[in-house]
């Protein structure tokens, strides 16, 4: 015969209040900019990917 157990102790209604508030986050978008993703990256990206690949096989 299996036998419940509560998983949570017994709540109090200030902590019942206090864990369902809802938090309103904004993110502060006015001092990022936003940088394309160029050719210059993608070279760098594989430049940097062969040199890895012949540090290791070394």
């Amino acid at each position: 015969m299996k036998t419940q157990t509560t998983l949570l102790a017994t709540l109090t209604e200030k902590e019942i209040t206090t864990l369902t508030t809802q938090v309103i986050e904004t993110l502060a978008t006015n001092g990022c900019n936003k940088k394309n993703f160029t050719a210059l990256d993608l070279w760098n990206i594989q430049k940097q990917k062969r040199n890895f690949s012949s540090r290791r096989s070394a």
